[in-house]
């Protein structure tokens, strides 16, 4: 297939908005200039190669970071719905979809084909793949709240207290030890903020 430069222009353009876009989970809780949606995605793929070569798990690597790069393109054009308002958002998952699409439209059917399949895969959860990359997709979010909390931010106790990031952690016990040991220490610095008061 010969790649057309303007029609390449407009992925690139569509691809560079995710640089663009900011968190909006964060920026709820007065973290302005917090990370965007590439910063993330950039986590996710990173723990996904890293972390699925360290532990005693079969699953398909390269299909792994693949679907964590492509779990939140949609959002390039959707923008970034956060967790608190998903109940108002029934359709986001047809929405992303429909994004992707028109993203990728200049592209070859393969590849569109390829990224549809890849996000709906992670949002059904039933691969192994799917549901590791679901859980990193979580340790990223704690390990970034975190990093806010050590830099002096406050108001994020409803990312430690949500069941179903610790839920989809459970998959993978050395992942939800981590995440257990992010909410250990959080609580042993809170206590140590609390009598130096």
């Amino acid at each position: 297939m010969h790649l057309d430069n303007n029609k390449l222009d407009q992925v690139f353009k569509d691809f560079l908005t995710l640089k663009k876009l900011r968190r909006t989970g964060w920026q709820l809780r007065g973290i302005k200039e917090g990370e965007s949606i590439a910063d993330h995605c950039w986590g996710v793929v990173l723990l996904t190669h890293i972390l699925s070569s360290e532990l005693d798990i079969k699953l398909d690597r390269n299909k792994a970071v693949s679907m964590a790069i492509a779990h939140e393109l949609g959002e390039t054009r959707i923008g970034d719905i956060p967790y608190t308002t998903l109940k108002y958002f029934p359709n986001k998952r047809e929405m992303e979809n429909a994004a992707i699409n028109d993203i990728l439209s200049p592209l070859s059917e393969r590849t569109k084909k390829e990224m549809v399949d890849l996000f709906n895969e992670f949002e059904d959860a039933q691969t192994t793949e799917a549901k590791f990359v679901k859980a990193i997709d979580k340790l990223e979010m704690l390990i970034t709240a975190a990093e806010y909390e050590h830099s002096g931010y406050s108001g994020l106790k409803d990312f430690w207290n949500n069941d179903s990031t610790f839920n989809s952690l459970k998959h993978f016990p050395e992942l939800y030890s981590y995440a257990k040991h992010l909410l250990e220490e959080r609580q042993t610095r809170l206590k140590g903020d609390i009598q130096s008061c």
